[in-house]
């Protein structure tokens, strides 16, 4: 063979294109190379064999440059692929830039909808899929909840339970690898002066972090021997954010004081970043069990009582033992504990529970009775809320993409009648989806970014830590969805193009196409139901958050501030704090913008104690099937400061504070205890001393303790004595229109006593706010998605309108060339454009009328099927299709009959 590059051989091989000639031009070589040899001076048979050697076997030979004229073949392919994708796409770029209103209504829209799918999943996820951060093997780990049920009496779950119970599990249950107990959710003050700062605190007991499988970020956490109540430590470990805003994330940290409520503990650690524990709640400071204390710094004996119920629980069972025999082991220590509490009382005050403990995993967002909370349940609904934003956002690029085809009829017909393929006009067409879904996704990426923190720090904040690293269901859902909007709205111009060829270049662009097309009206049809849908879901939401905020409470939640003082650790004796309350009450009384102040032991909405009073001095103490009444010890003035509201009698007086006894009932506890008569001037018998009547001078109207939604408490207030050492809240009532109270109570205060600690200043109705946020965050986001959603509907039909009245020009100018009034022509197009509205609208309601029972839980007092939401939805929606189709609809009666028709 001459001595010239086998590739190029090969290609002229190749180029024959069939076996036949690769052997002819093989043969032509292999005899070429022997006559090149003899000529040498080789003998026949040495050349011969020479050209074997070099040529090999033939069937081999063509078999190797068969497979490589194959490889060749598809790479030539697939250049060609991409020199067409190439091509496409810079043609599909240049008539995006030729028509940037298009393209920003189509990459917007798509940002909208992609955005707001893959932020609501990923919320959503993170509140109800994904275990806590940094939980080793945590689906391994449990919640236990205890079941408690008695014969005529409704069955109880709770997650709390009392540290005996927890000494009990660790010391006696076999089948555990690890347990902890721990109290969440605890605010106090961190820091000294200005610089306190009010935190969140949990408290932990031994092997909390070992059964969490749970590492730090820097130094130790807590060891055993300092959460153990002989020991109390002062010790505290820092939750990363905490660690990363108080302290710049300096690792010198470790092994400095922090004052925690007035007292030095020493920095022994940092938990890893995002870790939360098991529980919903930010924490800022770890620490542990026991080093909770009394106000003079002594000890807590709280865990000592066996029927204390304060601390929740978490366990790991050990790898070969199921769940079941678990939660059988620990219903019997339950069971032991509560039997030996129950021998503490006379039998007439046993509690004769059945109980039984069952475990709940650590996903799923469970609230304490272990069903799903309100704010977990509303978010999976916003994922399919979101999915229906998603699915109208697609249906508007769709109709979008399907009037632009519309448009580029004539253009689309004449390049079928040239050759080219519908396969490859699919091409086209699908290039030019994708590019945009491309850059919508883009676009959506910043939506992501700016709707996850406002989900996270506005509608549910707290409930979801910064995520310590990349979630790749969301990536994946993202880019799922991205391809999803590309195809789908990729899809419906592609179906367009099936029409008929000579059709298109008969009609072209001339002839009504968009009133022929079926698909395009059906696209517009469903935008309109899809936003009735959601914009009957926001008027749901909207009147329960009305409802819910509108409510009497039977107290002011708006106008009334809770002030807290946390004087541990100051080594103030007992005796001045409470005179420095009593000064604090009479300074604050005098402030300009004050109706009202008092101060009490418990804050309304925030904490409550049970009393023992008997109605009888030799009687039973009164109690009832909810337990013994609540007891609140306040100043006079505490009815006006709180905004109760007195039905009969009188509230407290100046002189009632160390006079004769009396008492204050709400008008729960006047009809349990002096049913059908006034409980005025009756004697109520304190346990304490039995022969003592305080005498009733006033009922108060009833009001909740701590939720919206709760039965009627029983309620009972004693006048405070000023001498009485204790803990205290003062209470601040706003005149209305008062503005910046918090800021004016607390530079009252530091005015009175520049060394206070920290004081915290709160608005009375900020305790609900937790209760009230699923409502808000339903509100808040099927509001905003309903609008985006109407939005979208009302351009789709907007540019539907007004490409039809484009399109009509010529039936339009010979109907005002016949005498139409041009009122009647605008009528005509509005009517269009309302018909397809009405449609739409009309599947809508039907749709929301159907699923309505399927959210009927989530709402507050207020009917699925509210005929006024409903109506107001059909009057907006009709409207907004009114308005959209009312510009083109003047610009139809502004057409020239002589000019439309010569145009023609």
């Amino acid at each position: 063979m001459p001595d010239v590059p086998k590739w190029r051989h090969f290609l002229r091989f190749w180029r024959a294109d069939v076996d036949a000639d690769i052997d002819d031009e093989l043969r032509f070589h292999f005899e070429q190379r022997i006559e090149d040899l003899r000529a040498r001076g080789h003998s026949a048979q040495d050349a011969t064999r020479i050209a074997h050697e070099e040529f090999g076997d033939e069937a081999a030979t063509r078999r190797g440059l068969r497979e490589i004229g194959e490889r060749v073949e598809r790479r030539r392919e697939r250049m060609r692929w991409w020199r067409q994708l190439l091509a496409d796409l810079r043609y599909v770029l240049r008539g995006l830039r030729r028509t940037p209103t298009f393209t920003a209504g189509v990459v917007l829209t798509l940002a909208i909808g992609i955005g707001a799918a893959a932020s609501m999943y990923g919320t959503m996820r993170r509140l109800l899929l994904e275990p806590p951060p940094h939980v080793a093997a945590a689906d391994r780990v449990a919640r236990p909840y205890f079941h408690y049920e008695r014969a005529g009496d409704s069955a109880r779950t709770f997650d709390q339970l009392s540290y005996p119970f927890y000494e009990r599990v660790r010391t006696e249950a076999r089948t555990l690898a690890g347990v902890a107990a721990y109290s969440p959710g605890n605010s106090l003050t961190v820091g000294v002066g200005a610089d306190a700062r009010m935190v969140h605190a949990t408290f932990v007991s031994a092997g909390f972090w070992r059964t969490l499988g749970t590492r730090p970020a820097l130094g130790r956490f807590i060891a055993d021997d300092e959460a153990h109540p002989a020991t109390g430590a002062r010790v505290v470990v820092l939750g990363h954010a905490f660690w990363q805003r108080r302290f710049g994330g300096d690792p010198a940290v470790v092994g400095t004081t922090l004052h925690v409520k007035g007292l030095p503990y020493r920095v022994v650690g940092v938990a890893p970043r995002g870790f939360r524990g098991v529980d919903l709640t930010d924490t800022d400071v770890w620490l542990p069990l026991f080093t909770e204390a009394d106000g003079q710094g002594r000890p807590a004996t709280w865990h000592t009582f066996a029927s204390s119920s304060n601390l929740k629980f978490v366990v790991r069972p050990r790898p070969d033992v199921p769940p079941a025999r678990v939660a059988a082991e620990l219903s019997r220590l339950q069971k032991l504990l509560v039997e030996e509490e129950d021998r503490t009382f006379p039998s007439q005050y046993r509690s004769h529970f059945r109980t039984h403990v069952s475990l709940g995993p650590l996903t799923g967002a469970a609230g304490f009775d272990g069903r799903r909370i309100p704010e977990a349940t509303v978010a999976a609904w916003l994922v399919g809320v979101a999915g229906v934003l998603l699915a109208i956002a697609c249906a508007n690029v769709a109709s979008l993409l399907l009037l632009r085809a519309l448009r580029r009829r004539r253009e689309i017909a004449v390049r079928l009648a040239l050759g080219m393929s519908r396969r490859r006009l699919a091409a086209l067409l699908f290039v030019e989806s994708a590019a945009l879904a491309l850059s919508g996704g883009v676009a959506a990426a910043m939506v992501i970014a700016v709707g996850g923190a406002w989900v996270r720090r506005v509608l549910l904040p707290g409930m979801i830590a910064e995520s310590a690293g990349v979630d790749w269901h969301t990536v994946a859902l993202f880019a799922g969805t991205v391809v999803a909007a590309a195809v789908l709205t990729g899809l419906v111009p592609v179906l367009q193009t099936r029409r008929d060829v000579a059709a298109g270049l008969r009609d072209g662009a001339q002839h009504g196409a968009t009133r022929r097309s079926s698909l395009y009206r059906g696209l517009l049809v469903s935008q309109s139901a899809l936003s009735a849908v959601l914009l009957v879901g926001a008027g749901l939401f909207v009147r329960s958050l009305h409802r819910v905020t509108t409510m009497d409470l039977g107290l002011d939640p708006d106008h009334s501030f809770v002030v807290r003082i946390d004087f541990t650790g100051t080594g103030r004796p007992g005796p001045d704090v409470m005179a420095f309350h009593e000064r604090a009450l009479e300074r604050l009384r005098a402030v300009p913008g004050v109706r009202s102040a008092s101060v009490s032991v418990s804050a309304p909405l925030r904490t409550a104690q049970g009393g023992s009073f008997r109605l009888q001095p030799a009687g039973e103490v009164l109690s009832t099937s909810k337990g013994v009444p609540f007891v609140n010890y306040v100043s006079d003035g505490f009815f006006d400061a709180s905004g109760m509201r007195i039905a009969s009698g009188r509230g407290f007086l100046p002189a009632d504070r160390g006079g004769a006894p009396v008492v204050v009932v709400n008008e729960a506890l006047a009809r349990v205890a002096w049913p059908g008569r006034s409980p005025l001037g009756e004697c109520v018998y304190p346990t304490w001393a039995p022969d003592a009547c305080a005498r009733v001078v006033g009922v108060v109207r009833n009001a909740h303790t701590f939720q919206i939604r709760e039965d009627q408490r029983l309620w009972l207030y004693v006048p405070l004595d000023p001498t009485d050492v204790g803990d205290r809240v003062l209470l601040v009532r706003a005149a209305p229109g008062a503005r910046g109270m918090e800021r004016t109570v607390e530079r009252v205060l530091r005015e009175l006593d520049p060394g206070l600690p920290y004081v915290d200043v709160h608005r009375l109705g900020d305790a609900l706010d937790p209760q009230i946020r699923p409502w808000r965050i339903g509100a808040a986001v099927f509001t905003a998605f309903g609008a985006l959603a109407a939005l979208l509907a009302a351009l789709g039909l907007y540019a539907a309108v007004a490409y039809a009245v484009a399109q009509r020009t010529r039936e339009i100018g010979v109907r005002i060339a016949l005498g139409a009034a041009r009122p009647a022509v605008a009528r005509l197009v509005v009517g269009d454009g309302l018909r397809i509205a009405a449609v739409g609208v009309g599947m809508g309601l039907v749709l929301a009328l159907v699923g309505a029972r399927w959210v009927a839980d989530l709402l507050f007092d207020t009917s699925p099927r509210e005929p006024t939401v409903i109506a107001a939805v059909a009057v907006s929606l009709l409207g907004v299709a009114a308005a959209a189709s009312l510009v083109p609809a003047r610009r139809a009666t502004r057409v020239n009959p002589t000019e439309a028709l010569r145009a023609d």
